[in-house]
């Protein structure tokens, strides 16, 4: 089954959340009771040496267990918690554990090249001794160069979150390889910008909103936007129904 990119309206950035809520709703317990867990983990294996390591690798796996909960809801079931550990099963694990891998090795280069970029436009190890033992003055000196190395980091690591966006979700529901996938999800990502961005500006909004009562909206918001990731990749995909009519995705 082939996959084909397709475009969507601005209006639909906020669909995405809008649409995304019911699969919350079906069973916010399980969705809860993932998020919490997976923070834990997350949490624990952290700390660890090379732990940041494991977790960029393993994330798009449990990624893909969440987007096979969603894809159940879709079917007419609901998210259950242990969605969150379907994507370890065959024959979506190697896959997801590839793309993991890919995804670290990218972001650790854009880390690497912010970082002798930062060494480099901020004075080398002056700069860094200095802020260590407390020396700067005037951090306002630097200001253009900081504000210069945020801008560069966007840049740089705004594609590496468009790979990595819809590749989950393209490994478990067609057969494309992890570099396929994050090449499919980037050009999906770029020919749907202005949905994006009209997501981004309500995502942000949200987040200030569920950061409010102590965090605790985020046990909502982070379900619905991981469904979100689903309801976007419907709409910004379609399957190629001559391959093999029997197979659709399920919409």
């Amino acid at each position: 089954m082939s996959l084909y990119i397709q475009s969507t309206s601005f209006a639909r950035g906020y669909a995405w959340i809008a649409e995304a809520w019911p699969y919350f709703t079906r069973n916010p317990l399980g969705w809860i009771a993932a998020m919490v867990v997976f923070f834990l983990i997350s949490m624990v294996v952290g700390i660890i040496p090379l732990g940041g390591i494991v977790l960029n690798i393993f994330y798009p796996v449990v990624v893909g267990g969440f987007m096979l909960g969603c894809i159940a809801h879709k079917e007419g079931g609901s998210f259950e918690f242990q969605h969150m550990f379907a994507g370890f099963k065959e024959p979506y694990f190697k896959r997801l554990a590839m793309l993991g891998v890919f995804y670290t090795i990218i972001t650790f280069a854009a880390i690497i090249l912010v970082g002798v970029l930062a060494f480099v436009m901020l004075g080398g190890f002056e700069f860094f001794q200095e802020i260590e033992q407390a020396q700067i003055d005037d951090v306002s000196a630097y200001a253009t160069d900081i504000m210069l190395l945020s801008l560069i980091a966007a840049t740089l690591f705004t594609p590496c979150v468009m790979a990595i966006w819809f590749a989950p979700t393209i490994i478990i529901s067609s057969e494309e390889t992890a570099v396929s996938a994050m090449l499919l999800s980037f050009n999906a990502c770029l020919k749907n910008i202005l949905p994006f961005v009209l997501y981004g500006i309500v995502v942000f909004i949200l987040a200030i909103i569920a950061s409010i009562p102590l965090m605790l909206g985020f046990l909502v918001l982070l379900p619905v936007l991981s469904a979100s990731v689903y309801v976007s990749y419907l709409d910004c995909f379609k399957s190629d129904i001559s391959d093999d009519p029997t197979q659709l995705l399920p919409r």
